[in-house]
């Protein structure tokens, strides 16, 4: 596993409780697609949302942003996958299990 946080003063708004389970959700699967090893990376950032990327998108206001990027050395989600990644109580696993 590599931690890589910012030196930044990076405030948010969050659920502690929901960041955790987010987390931990993510390194569970991280862990599941990396058969035989890898490396598993946690890095924050500040990151600055400029006037025409918040034109684009409700509800986002320009400025100075906390950045969370989880990511993993595992075999990834095939297109189909990704596809549907974000539906309620979709079980990306038994996707991956066709690999």
């Amino acid at each position: 596993m590599e931690v890589l946080l910012s030196s930044a003063d990076l405030p948010v708004t969050v659920d502690i409780g929901q960041i955790e389970q987010v987390i931990m959700n993510l390194a569970v699967n991280a862990a599941d697609a990396m058969h035989g090893g890898g490396t598993m990376t946690i890095e924050t950032a500040a990151v600055h949302l400029g006037q025409a990327y918040a034109e684009e998108r409700n509800g986002v206001k320009p400025g100075v942003y906390g950045l969370l990027a989880v990511s993993d050395t595992g075999h990834g989600m095939d297109p189909a996958t990704r596809l549907r990644v974000f539906e309620p109580f979709f079980p990306p696993k038994a996707s991956m299990a066709r690999d």
